[in-house]
């Protein structure tokens, strides 16, 4: 995360999409006097600023009118003949030719750039990010029981063999990918005021069928598991699902309601799981929320366990 790595710089995002021409970068300006014109640069470049800013240009390999414009701030730091900031760090971002969404570039253009395949992020590195930003439990769970939901399509040569995701040799009306996912926890949320039928309506056309139908079975299995009160109330008595999948969804449950207060009841339950991959998920996830581990390094209970378990974590 390059704004997190360099807190002090001025994040600068550009859709290229939205871009009509050059005139949105720049218009002309007369100089009277001395019988010349110049270009004033758009504000949002910041070209103007003594500060050095992090810019992307998204979306770049689908404006090819464009991207000639972009090229003395890719490779110069420089907008005509006014520099950015020295520190400046300037990226662009863009879909690969196999997606077949019109991204080109021209070989005098890839000329002047690095071209590097980023991964796309996995299930492991999406649960801290979901926990963060209040992602439903039960689609957090779904996603641990089901990661390949992120896989790539590069490395699924058939399509039979993953019917989630988008692939270029089968035609989906929706699939999964990090966006989408994000947009059915969203409709999971209202899985109390939506009827059924209108639910499964809304997620297969967001993360389309064969997604949808496994979330929805997922989804039924929610009012099967313990509440939060009756674990705090009664940590050694409180019943404890016997499906694997409501074990992970009760663990994602869990890390969003869980705070010092009641730390060690939780502890004191979860041990009671049968399957130790669960009781990992929730260290795990716990360990990766900063904020948290403040106050868990300091519980007994918690700490007793990573000592005794350390070998989940290697």
């Amino acid at each position: 995360d390059l704004q997190a790595a360099f807190p002090d710089y001025r994040a600068v995002y550009i859709d290229m999409t939205q871009i009509s021409d050059s005139g949105d970068f720049q218009i002309p300006a007369v100089d009277h006097t001395s019988r010349t014109s110049s270009f004033y640069p758009n504000e949002m470049l910041g070209v103007h600023m003594d500060t050095p800013s992090i810019i992307m240009f998204d979306e770049l390999g689908k404006r090819q009118d464009l991207i000639n414009t972009i090229l003395p701030v890719l490779n110069d730091r420089r907008w005509g003949n006014r520099y950015f900031h020295p520190k400046t760090i300037v990226l662009a971002t863009s879909n690969t030719s196999a997606e077949n969404l019109g991204d080109m570039f021209k070989d005098h253009q890839r000329d002047r750039m690095t071209f590097a395949t980023m991964a796309k992020m996995q299930a492991p590195e999406w649960l801290p990010w979901a926990f963060a930003n209040d992602i439903d439990p039960v689609v957090a769970a779904w996603v641990t029981r089901n990661p390949q939901c992120f896989a790539e399509h590069d490395d699924v040569p058939n399509p039979d063999l993953n019917h989630y995701i988008w692939h270029p040799k089968a035609k989906r009306q929706g699939f999964t990918t990090h966006r989408s996912v994000t947009r059915a926890s969203t409709i999971i949320k209202k899985r109390d005021v939506l009827p059924q039928e209108t639910l499964a309506h809304l997620l297969i056309g967001t993360i389309g069928q064969a997604a949808a139908m496994d979330l929805m079975t997922f989804e039924q299995l929610a009012p099967e598991l313990p509440s939060k009160q009756e674990i705090i109330a009664n940590p050694k008595r409180a019943p404890v699902p016997t499906a694997p999948a409501a074990v992970v969804m009760l663990v994602c449950q869990a890390l969003k309601w869980v705070d010092e207060s009641n730390l060690t009841a939780w502890m004191t339950y979860m041990q009671r799981f049968k399957h130790k991959e669960a009781q990992a998920l929730f260290a795990l996830q716990a360990k990766a929320q900063e904020d948290k581990l403040v106050w868990m390094s300091k519980n007994d209970s918690f700490t007793k366990f990573t000592i005794a378990n350390d070998y989940l974590f290697s």
